[in-house]
């Protein structure tokens, strides 16, 4: 048993009253004795025992009065089913506020149910001390209140529209406010909130939602005695799972090479066997997993394959299904447009070199005068080098605005510091046989990762004597005095890619082709993938809430592209539809940091594993009110005097 006002039970400290008026009373009366009195006490003799039980019998009564009268005030709680619950003290609304995340879809080794299974038997649970009152569901999906008769009604397969998994992510502080507004414009005079979530970080967002947070709390202090709010948190972590996201899709002429990131939780190596579908196609895909992050770049051909179509990816069964497929689609596409632009001759021929498509054409060599919009239109990618004037400047900038990608070299004469919108530090130089050293660099993806069989580019290799580095941009590899060597800076619609040195013997080795070369053939791929006429939308944004006129094409998913991902054509088009890829993420959060938050409420916490016993609960403060009454009414009754006798009839006759 439990108490909600627990400073009340002091009050059992009253029971004590009548006891000390007892023997206050006592102290009051002494004992004379009398010799005129002595007969009636024999005669009273036989009928004191009675009377003395009666008293000590009307004290215990009101001693156990003001011990429930104490119980009653501090709103005791036990049991939905116990026989103390005479009065459920029903609110009028129970709102189950629903995480249906993907990531809540997730298992754990002892339990076969889903985290968003167990919440729902869970709410079922929490309902069933309070049958008298309505139940409302706001998941994180739809966001819209529900309405259901009886709490069974969750499990109900005709609803899974409103219960059921999706692959969509979740916004929790928004949802919860979601019911509060809800409760505001009905009126609800005393509600229970319980809300179940998985407590992935991505979903609470805490520092992005601190305004949230704060209406939550100032709502619900308001209404601390009507509204209170339940977390249950499902926090338990599956002991294996794999995921699979996509990080790029490169479309060639006769392929399709995705890139794709294994997250694995695991121990050792293994080696998975994956099953593809390509246009309705099956197949089977075999790549080793020997670390938690893995880069995959698997080959799909597609020589008897439509210029349009779409292919997924699904791993073998785990713990957590959401995670276990992704869709990509493809489109006809054509290689960029390439083209090189540089004051220095030998720079331009190893960068058009560098730049060469597959079948062994050179990039177009721009002219180092003036630069003209209209060129510059047909091209997908720009290496630059050297500083020009400021109407090139003004037309760059343009460019990769855009959508346009531009790679940078520093200009080779010590007067020139570089462009409005990226410039370089001052020329450096080692002397004799020192070198400048790149020691960091992303290794997972971009321009210098590994390649598909786990080889690393050789940049620890380069021997660099000239750099001059750039000043803007977020580095994507380091010289091993931490200042970047390559950097990336986002600029509308399109990226600049700035290098420190330059392709010459004099400044590095950078001309060997072993750095250059894969860096700007990869960059090639994945403009030739940007190119293509595709859509990929994340499932539950925007796009798939307002998406119209939509077919359902993939073999596996659902039907609903604001629920489930799949393969859909909407409006003609084929779109992609995966989960979020924040719904990957491996972070959890306590209960406590939620309640930080919240320091006006205290939320009520509770975890999977005592959801029985902490949701089966009702007050049963009735009972000892009615406990009280029934007291006082037999203390009244031991308190009547005694029915006085009737005289006997003979005894009256004989004496007249």
């Amino acid at each position: 048993m439990t108490f909600l006002q627990p400073l009340a039970l002091f009050g059992l400290l009253l029971a004590l009253a009548p006891i000390i008026i007892h023997l206050l009373n006592l102290l009051r009366h002494r004992t004379q004795a009398w010799a005129a009195t002595r007969f009636l006490l024999q005669a009273r003799k036989s009928s004191s025992r009675v009377s003395k039980l009666k008293r000590w019998l009307t004290l215990l009564f009101r001693v156990l009065a003001l011990g429930a009268l104490a119980f009653m005030l501090s709103r005791p709680m036990t049991g939905g089913d116990s026989l103390f619950s005479l009065s459920k003290g029903s609110p009028e609304a129970l709102i189950l506020v629903l995480d249906r995340s993907a990531s809540m879809e997730t298992r754990t080794e002892t339990d076969p149910r889903t985290k968003r299974e167990i919440a729902l038997e869970a709410f079922q649970s929490f309902a069933k001390p309070w049958p008298e009152s309505r139940l409302v569901v706001i998941d994180s999906a739809l966001r819209e209140p529900f309405f259901i008769d009886d709490a069974a009604s969750v499990k109900d397969p005709s609803l899974s529209r409103y219960f059921g998994p999706t692959d969509t992510a979740a916004d929790l502080p928004g949802t919860l406010i979601k019911a509060i507004e809800w409760l505001n414009d009905t009126g609800v005079g005393t509600a229970e909130i319980l809300l179940a979530s998985d407590m992935q970080a991505s979903n609470w967002e805490l520092d992005g939602n601190s305004d949230a947070f704060v209406r939550i709390n100032r709502e619900l202090k308001e209404k601390e005695d009507f509204w209170k709010l339940t977390l249950l948190q499902l926090d338990d972590t599956p002991p294996y799972n794999l995921n699979l996201a996509f990080e790029q899709v490169n479309r060639k002429p006769k392929s399709v090479e995705p890139v794709l990131n294994l997250s694995w939780k695991g121990t050792g190596s293994e080696r998975v066997l994956f099953s593809t579908n390509t246009n309705g196609k099956p197949g089977n895909l075999e790549v080793d997993l020997s670390s938690q992050s893995t880069l995959w770049r698997p080959s799909f051909q597609l020589e008897d394959e439509p210029d349009e179509g779409w292919i997924s990816i699904l791993s073998p069964d785990d713990f957590c299904l959401s995670d276990n497929v992704g869709y990509l689609i493809y489109g006809a596409t054509e290689p960029p447009k390439v083209a090189v632009r540089s004051q220095n001759p030998r720079v331009s021929l190893i960068l058009r070199s560098a730049s060469q498509t597959e079948d062994g054409d050179l990039a177009d060599s721009l002219p180092a005068g003036s630069l003209d919009l209209k060129d510059l239109g047909i091209r997908r990618i720009l290496a630059h080098q050297g500083k020009f004037d400021a109407e090139d400047d003004a037309t760059l900038q343009r460019f990769v605005n855009s959508g346009g990608t531009l790679v940078l070299f520093p200009p080779d004469s010590p007067d020139s510091s570089g462009f409005s919108f990226l410039s370089w530090e001052a020329r450096e130089e080692k002397k004799d046989d020192n070198f400048f050293y790149v020691n960091a660099w992303r290794k997972d993806s971009g321009l210098l990762a590994n390649s598909s069989d786990g080889n690393r580019l050789p940049l620890d290799k380069l021997d660099i004597r000239i750099r001059r580095v750039p000043i803007q941009g977020e580095p994507i590899a380091y010289y091993s005095d931490g200042k970047p060597f390559l950097t990336s800076l986002t600029m509308g619609k399109g990226v600049i890619y700035s290098f420190s040195t330059l392709p010459l013997d004099d400044w590095s080795g950078l001309s060997n082709g072993y750095v250059l070369v894969p860096a700007l053939q990869r960059l090639i791929e994945e403009s030739s993938s940007s190119n293509t006429f595709i859509q990929s939308w994340a499932c539950g944004g925007k796009e798939t809430r307002d998406a119209i006129l939509t077919d359902f094409e993939s073999m596996t998913g659902g039907k609903d592209p604001s629920l489930e991902a799949g393969v859909y054509r909407v409006e003609g088009r084929l779109t992609a539809v995966n989960r979020p890829r924040e719904e990957n993420e491996a972070q959890f959060l306590k209960a406590g940091m939620i309640g930080g938050k919240l320091p006006g409420i205290t939320p009520r916490i509770m975890d999977g594993e005592n959801v029985s016993e902490s949701t089966d609960r009702t007050e049963v403060w009735s009972f000892f009110l009615i406990l009280c009454l029934v007291l006082l009414l037999g203390e009244a009754f031991l308190g009547q005097p005694a029915l006085a006798s009737k005289p006997d009839a003979q005894a009256t006759s004989t004496n007249a």
